[in-house]
């Protein structure tokens, strides 16, 4: 790929658009990762898991061994000892709990609308419950940008009054946290005009429709504590496509343009989730450059200008976004506005990039990719 530099972009004309601009999308896909609610440092992000299973769960695996391998957090290093983080997810029990018929009466009608003709028709529906839960022993974190709680006085010790003493503060280098994983389920037969038929053939499968209720009870707990799991630890990578706008105009900032558009797809195709982005950033400044100097170059108020200005805009805001640069995210918003050229854009850029911020703020970590252990 050419290297773009600003030397072949100060060559093109200062012209402004006569003649029609139109703005296509342009696709290009990204890499980062969704922060967790707690950071936990770097080399404590070991984990081990253990799953229990007891009654029918036991019978219907030999092991625990399957479910294990299935549950993981992400950016951190399973171990089988002395990890840091140890997660042991309970699933204690799973029974039929009942069976209820419902009734639907079905009127057939002439075409006058009189009913010739009204019948039952029954569905069986058959409740199963699981019950299951996740507990977690995690490092104690310390919050340094949380204000200290208001201390409390506490009335004196009766008997410590003639000793001058104090009880010894409680400290844990732990915290634990539990998580409900249990759930209700169901199932319904097919509609039919005999409920005796319906019952026959409920009592013949049914077997076959607890297995089946079981294994889905199973599924849902190991990912619900997945789920938790992640959204309390986890550098979960996500992977997504976004879109900037390209000038559709057969003049030559329209070719330079796609130029530059493309050079922004095959840069952000480098982005790894788990991988820093400090050369991506620096690659990309020519690009960067360019886009800046549309805003000037053309400054003009008729339509086509404003549209150019509003792909610039627009465009810088997606990439800050993506290169974690919230705060300047935030100002090409403000000039998407005042370019007055589509103002929701604008104000879309600036509510995600406020999001971005407080993620930071919360998790204190500037960026979405940060390496796995």
């Amino acid at each position: 790929m050419k290297r773009i530099t600003l030397l072949c972009f100060s060559l093109c004309s200062f012209l402004s658009f006569s003649q029609k601009v139109d703005l296509d999308r342009f696709y290009f896909n990204v890499n980062y990762q969704d922060l967790p609610t707690t950071i936990v440092p770097f080399e404590q992000r070991t984990y081990s898991t253990n799953v229990i299973t007891d009654g029918p769960i036991s019978n219907q695996f030999d092991g625990a061994r399957v479910l294990n391998d299935q549950l993981n957090v992400h950016g951190w290093k399973k171990v089988t000892q002395n990890a840091s983080l140890n997660v042991n997810v309970n699933l204690a029990d799973f029974y039929e709990e009942g069976t209820k018929v419902e009734t639907r009466t079905v009127e057939e009608k002439d075409k006058d609308g009189k009913v010739i003709r009204s019948y039952p028709m029954y569905t069986l529906v058959t409740t199963y419950k699981g019950k299951a839960y996740a507990t977690v022993t995690a490092p104690n974190i310390e919050k340094s940008a949380a204000a200290p709680a208001q201390e409390v006085s506490k009335p004196a010790n009766r008997f410590l009054k003639s000793t001058n003493q104090e009880a010894p503060a409680e400290t844990s280098s732990e915290s634990k946290k539990n998580y409900n994983l249990s759930n209700t389920l169901s199932y319904k037969s097919a509609e039919n005009v005999s409920q005796s038929f319906l019952e026959r053939e409920n009592t013949k499968n049914r077997g076959v429709n607890f297995n089946k209720r079981l294994r889905e009870f199973i599924d849902g707990a190991i990912n619900s504590a997945n789920s938790q799991l992640n959204y309390n630890y986890g550098f979960t990578p996500v992977s997504r496509q976004e879109q900037l706008w390209i000038i559709d105009s057969k003049e030559e900032e329209g070719a330079i343009q796609k130029e530059a558009i493309e050079a922004v797809k095959i840069q952000f195709a480098t982005m790894k989730a788990d991988q820093p982005i400090d050369k991506l950033t620096q690659d990309l400044q020519p690009l960067i450059e360019y886009f800046e100097s549309l805003k000037t170059k053309y400054k003009e108020d008729n339509k086509g200008s404003r549209k150019i200005r509003y792909s610039a805009y627009y465009n810088l805001g997606k990439i800050y976004l993506y290169l974690d640069q919230p705060e300047k995210a935030i100002k090409e918003g403000e000039g998407l506005i005042a370019n007055d050229y589509d103002k929701g854009d604008g104000k879309d850029i600036i509510a995600s990039a406020n999001k971005l911020i407080d993620k930071f703020n919360k998790a204190q970590i500037k960026t979405r990719h940060n390496p796995s252990l």
